[in-house]
């Protein structure tokens, strides 16, 4: 399979439409010509064959000088197309004519070790499973984020610059890394490649996919914020000042009170009431079977379809999730807007390697600041209930969607259980149901 892709990604670039066409009719023709005593058809084998070495021969030496520069966009979105332009430099001495501008992407193609460690998916037929061709499909398709394009060039002059517009729409989010660009230059008779690759790393964030969420009332009451004092400068009740005392060990340099201290000889420090302001979590299930790349997809669009309307100016929203370690990442007046969040949703990924019960304690450890919690989870399990009897059992108003069809997950049963289930595949229809 890595050949069968190497060589179809080889014959894409290097050979023109023409030149496919020309080693279509030669190997035709190989066939056809097998016996030079019943056909005449190694004629025309002898004659393409001839015209590919030619093609090849005279078009191998290609090295021109360039200087180049992107103008890319800091953020994209998955499904959405997006422009930018590309300048091109002839520093040579020599007139470039007649070239193709290519962009390079990362090579989706996975690993032999990440290749072993998929297992069997669930669906695949006898062939798919003696060949793993389906899961090298589907190895790919989690890797490519976008298509490299490519675009004709003007000609250009010694000296000269030419601009191009290329357009991209990437199909997932993720980090798009543009590693290089190549100029394809054809052979005389338009059958052969030449091709010139020059290094320009540069990337693009792709964020998730969005749709219009409902404004969830989370119904809790402002909580104490301990050490929230920079939080709360800026949201909800700002830090009152109470009284002077003596200084006590550990008291940070910021409270001491230098007017006090120069009239009293000891040092003294300010003491504050306590912060209390509202801040909520978005929790998100990264803990899921093998081959449900296509669901955990689908929680990640819907997490940042909340994280855009949860936040107000006047509250704080944690992001929670576990990854290669348990990551919180904030938001809110003071903190960052919605692109915080958006963009630690665009690199996050299932986790394989730690248990469901990390994410459990890392709610846990915060549930005390929590005015309110909605929490995005790809099943409902046992350890999935616990989590959600835990933030309940603190006084925590919790919101539950449950990514998942109706036949894993009944209507009745998320009536009886407290929660909403989004059907896989229909986040936006959903989303809107959980506004009626």
């Amino acid at each position: 399979m890595m050949f069968y892709s190497s060589a179809r990604y080889w014959l894409g670039r290097r050979w023109t439409p023409a030149g496919r066409l020309v080693l279509g009719a030669l190997g035709l023709s190989a066939v056809l010509g097998f016996d030079t005593a019943q056909s005449m058809a190694y004629q025309s084998f002898s004659l393409l064959l001839a015209l590919v070495v030619l093609a090849v021969v005279l078009n191998r030496k290609f090295a021109p000088s360039v200087e180049f520069r992107r103008a890319l966009p800091r953020l994209a979105t998955a499904g959405e197309g997006f422009t930018y332009s590309a300048r091109v430099l002839n520093a040579g001495a020599e007139p470039l004519n007649g070239m193709t501008f290519i962009e390079e992407v990362d090579d989706p193609r996975p690993s032999l070790e990440q290749y072993r460690a998929l297992k069997e998916l669930p669906g695949e037929n006898w062939l798919e499973r003696a060949t793993g061709y389906g899961r090298w499909l589907k190895l790919i398709a989690r890797h490519r984020i976008a298509e490299g394009g490519q675009k004709p060039l003007p000609d250009l002059p010694p000296g000269e610059a030419r601009e191009v517009a290329l357009e991209m729409t990437p199909a997932r989010r993720g980090v798009l890394r543009l590693p290089a660009f190549s100029l394809a230059r054809p052979d005389a008779l338009g059958v052969f490649n030449a091709i010139a690759r020059f290094d320009a790393p540069q990337h693009v964030l792709v964020l998730p996919k969005r749709y219009p969420a409902p404004r969830l009332e989370l119904s809790g009451t402002r909580r104490y914020q301990q050490g929230g004092v920079a939080l709360s400068s800026t949201v909800g009740d700002s830090q009152e000042f109470m009284a002077l005392r003596d200084y006590r060990p550990g008291d940070p340099l910021r409270r001491i009170h230098w007017k006090s201290w120069a009239k009293t000889g000891k040092p003294v420090v300010k003491e504050y009431e306590d912060e209390y302001f509202t801040r909520h979590a978005l929790v998100l299930d990264t803990f899921a079977a093998p081959g449900a790349d296509a669901v955990f997809e689908d929680a990640v669009s819907a997490a940042a379809s909340f994280a855009c309307s949860l936040l107000t100016q006047e509250s704080l929203l944690d992001l929670l999730f576990v990854g290669e370690k348990a990551y919180c990442f904030t938001a809110g007046r003071g903190q960052g807007g919605p692109e915080t969040l958006l963009e630690a949703l665009a690199c996050a990924e299932l986790c394989d390697e730690k248990p469901f019960s990390e994410l459990t304690a890392s709610v846990a450890r915060r549930r005390a600041s929590l005015s309110g919690c909605l929490c995005i989870l790809l099943g409902l399990d046992d350890q999935r209930r616990e989590l959600v009897r835990l933030l309940r059992g603190s006084g925590v108003p919790v919101v539950v969607a449950v990514i998942a069809s109706a036949a894993d997950l009944p209507d009745a049963v998320c009536a009886a259980q407290g929660v909403r289930r989004l059907e896989p595949g229909k986040i936006a229809e959903g989303l809107a149901g959980m506004a009626a």
